[in-house]
């Protein structure tokens, strides 16, 4: 994995700013591909899109709120005038911030996860899917919490399994003009969500590191089998997905958990 050369092709990423999309968008940039990258956070955008340039690549950044559909549109708007039609779709904008059981929840932030997670990856698939040229593969990031309830975090699940099912009908649309759509489940990965005490996001090798070691000598989260993996590795993945041909899984949901669901 990792050496698919992505040279003349076009990916866009969401959630780009931190985390997992952040390590997606250099390790697709460093392959030779030209980024339309977008999340809510203007500093960590501009700081990538600076890395990127560097590269060598041509490079858009628009700070968005996917759950608004007029800013998504804005972003693909530019992205399609500046880099042309996107061959490969990161959609990967997704908050969990609604954790206690239903009966306490806040409808307003219930909505607000629906929103981003689920509205979201719509928003972004609508705005590109009709220019997407043939050999096009779309990956959405899922999680297991869509397949299996867990208590205390119900619009997240909720949000997650909606996203898998949305993953499955898209598939069925689009697959007779050569376009992939799959889910993929990271299971723990080192950024905030994935330890919800630390203020570090992992948006460089450093705070990375400092979020692996928090884990080091604890008990694994979710199962005894589960570790908790650097950015990097889910990138890899993501790689490889993006490298499979047109005629390659479509409408699947690929784990790189340590766990059954």
């Amino acid at each position: 994995m990792g050496n698919q050369n992505f040279a003349g092709k076009v990916a866009v990423v969401s959630g780009a700013g931190r985390g997992i999309g952040r390590a997606v968008v250099r390790d697709l940039a460093r392959s030779g591909a030209d980024i339309g990258m977008c999340s809510r956070s203007r500093d960590e955008l501009e700081s990538l899109a600076a890395e990127v340039s560097e590269m060598g690549r041509k490079v858009v950044a628009v700070p968005t709120d996917v759950a608004e559909w007029g800013q998504v549109e804005v972003f693909a708007g530019e992205v399609k005038q500046q880099l042309g039609p996107v061959n490969l779709l990161f959609n990967n904008a997704g908050v969990s911030m609604d954790n206690g059981p239903v009966a306490e929840s806040n409808p307003a932030t219930w909505r607000r996860v629906i929103d981003i997670n689920l509205m979201g990856i719509y928003h972004v698939a609508r705005a590109f899917i009709d220019h997407m040229p043939r050999g096009g593969n779309i990956l959405n990031t899922g999680s297991g919490a869509g397949e299996n309830p867990q208590p205390n975090d119900s619009s997240y699940c909720v949000s997650k399994a909606g996203l898998h099912m949305f993953t499955g009908v898209l598939a069925m649309e689009v697959w007779d003009r050569g376009i992939c759509v799959n889910t993929l489940i990271p299971g723990p990965v080192a950024t905030l969500i994935a330890n919800s005490q630390t203020a570090v996001w992992g948006t460089d090798a450093d705070s990375e590191k400092l979020i692996l070691a928090e884990f080091q000598g604890k008990p694994a989260p979710q199962a005894p089998s589960e570790i908790v993996k650097p950015t990097s590795e889910v990138a890899e993945f993501v790689h490889y997905i993006f490298s499979l041909p047109e005629t390659g899984p479509t409408g699947q949901i690929f784990s790189i958990a340590r766990r059954p669901f």
